[in-house]
């Protein structure tokens, strides 16, 4: 006997799941309505009924979670089906009812278990009836408001440094950086829009290579004039540009 004469659990689970009868719409509403009268039976072949859509559901998705298998996606299928029967016979159609909910819980099994780190959940909207009434232990956000700085007070970058170097640049290159970050109050424009009015002939790069050169440039300016930035933040906000 070699091992693949050998069947698993999982084939076994399959070969009784397919030999289970396939129930017409009329079987359906048979079975909620016997159910809905309080029969035991009925409500344990609405269960039965829905094991063949797991199944599937299962083999489906089991590809999405590398950590677990086709049975596992199974029993969580199965759980939500006896979890959510009472919920379903309050539904028009508590088979359909049933079908949504155990694709709702494989998928978001999947989603939340695709790896060993299990995404948490999303937590509920705190409400509030009022901005001046306090979360748990938290202030008010008018006292947390009081006690931030006012925007008028934040201190603005300087940017004169930068200006000074741009001035120093060929009129070509500074015409460039200028029109492409929208200096001066112009218009932003794309470097390959500006390659194009250059010149016709070119294919748009005209304006990269200028780019390039001229930030090359004000970054050696920046870099040696240490009158005109001491501290050194013009560097970094070339680097940013």
């Amino acid at each position: 006997m070699t091992p693949a004469d050998v069947t698993t659990i999982e084939e076994l689970y399959r070969s009784e799941v397919r030999q289970l009868p396939r129930l017409s719409v009329e079987e359906e509403q048979e079975l909620v309505r016997r159910t809905r009268a309080g029969d035991a039976d009925a409500r344990d072949d609405l269960i039965t009924s829905c094991l063949n859509y797991v199944g599937f559901m299962a083999a489906r998705y089991k590809y999405f979670v590398l950590h677990d298998d086709y049975l596992d996606l199974v029993g969580i299928g199965n759980l939500a089906v006896v979890e959510h029967l009472d919920r379903s016979l309050l539904r028009d159609n508590p088979c359909a009812y049933l079908r949504g909910v155990v694709k709702f819980t494989i998928l978001h099994y999947c989603f939340s278990h695709a790896s060993l780190i299990t995404r948490p959940q999303q937590t509920a909207p705190v409400y509030t009836v009022s901005l001046d009434t306090a979360r748990s232990d938290e202030q008010p956000l008018s006292q947390r408001l009081a006690h931030q700085e006012s925007p008028l007070d934040v201190k603005q970058p300087e940017y004169t440094f930068l200006y000074q170097a741009l001035e120093q640049l060929p009129p070509q290159y500074r015409e460039v950086v200028s029109c492409h970050f929208g200096l001066y109050d112009r218009q932003a424009e794309s470097l390959y829009t500006l390659s194009r009015r250059m010149s016709a002939n070119v294919k748009g790069t005209i304006a990269y290579l200028m780019m390039y050169r001229a930030l090359s440039r004000m970054r050696t300016i920046l870099m040696k004039g240490g009158t005109i930035d001491p501290e050194g933040n013009g560097h970094r906000k070339m680097q940013a540009l």
